[in-house]
């Protein structure tokens, strides 16, 4: 029986036991910390080596970390660029982007539209204004040669060298044509016109420096009476005949002289010459050449024209 509870294990009594030993171990006294021991001192030069390392090593911690945030590769860049959303583009609308061609042909084609039509007018303007200027300027000329006209003369190239019945003659029409004939005296049928006012239109159309010998002028068909007594002139206040009346063809201008193919139409009054549509049927044509300075038109020479009639019928 004891031999049995001998070899028997007793699990608590040897826990037990190893427990005690345990505290005992720990109630062991714990060895007294020793004393820190202060680091030898360092010498200058020591010191300026400490500092000059701790520098050096700072500066290469520096250059690591740039080192490190800049070592990227191109694939990894690449990668990241991929990754960004890219937008979409736009999708093209080739119908609007015609219309908008279109719209824009079409403004074009209308500013073109109305430059030209303001062009046009334009142009239709100057040449009315230059029909009308030539028309008038026509009519002014044909109203000066008009009592020389009447006269038909020779041509002459100095007025100093023209007939002095035809200076006559051509003064005394200009007064019957287009002076107030209510302020000379009249005679029946007749009016006295004193030699000075025939001097005075004389003058007018063939300018000064001429001479005058005062005469009678019997036509065959019209006649202007001299009577020395009175110095003046008796002459019919409504002639009912007019040899020629002046057509204006053709204007040419140098300077202040001016060339004018004078178409000579019989027989025709002047009002109707001056003031109809249709152009008369000349039957010959003179060169006038006559100098205007402003308003005064004087006459300086008489010239055959180059221009012919044409034949009525093409003979």
């Amino acid at each position: 029986m004891n031999n049995d509870k001998k070899d028997f294990f007793d699990y608590e009594t040897y826990i037990k036991g190893e427990i005690g030993k345990v505290r005992r171990i720990d109630r062991k006294p714990k060895p007294a910390p020793k004393p820190a021991q202060k680091p030898a001192a360092l010498s200058p030069a020591e010191k300026q080596k400490k500092k000059l390392q701790e520098k050096e090593e700072s500066i290469e911690n520096i250059r690591r970390m740039f080192g490190e945030a800049l070592d990227e590769s191109h694939e990894e860049l690449a990668e990241f660029a991929d990754e960004q959303a890219v937008p979409d583009m736009p999708e093209t609308n080739p119908e609007g982007i015609k219309r908008k061609l279109y719209f824009l042909f079409g403004i074009v084609l209308s500013v073109l539209a109305v430059i030209g039509l303001i062009s046009t007018v334009n142009f239709a303007i100057d040449k009315i204004k230059a029909f009308a200027d030539n028309t008038q300027q026509k009519t002014e000329f044909a109203r000066f040669v008009y009592p020389i006209v009447i006269c038909d003369p020779a041509p002459f190239n100095q007025t100093v060298k023209l007939r002095n019945d035809t200076m006559i003659t051509a003064a005394i029409w200009d007064i019957i044509l287009y002076e107030d004939k209510s302020k000379y005296e009249a005679d029946f049928d007749m009016i006295i016109v004193p030699e000075l006012d025939v001097e005075q239109h004389g003058t007018k159309l063939f300018g000064v420096g001429l001479s005058f010998e005062h005469q009678s002028i019997l036509g065959a068909d019209v006649q202007f009476y001299y009577d020395e007594s009175i110095k003046s002139y008796r002459v019919p206040s409504n002639p009912k005949y007019f040899t020629y009346s002046p057509y204006i063809e053709d204007i040419s201008r140098v300077g202040e002289r001016y060339t004018l193919t004078v178409g000579y139409v019989s027989p025709t009054p002047a009002w109707l010459t001056l003031t109809s549509e249709e152009e008369p049927e000349p039957e010959k044509y003179v060169e006038y050449v006559v100098s205007k300075r402003g308003d005064e038109m004087t006459l300086v020479a008489i010239q055959e024209s180059d221009m012919k009639v044409e034949s009525p019928h093409g003979l």
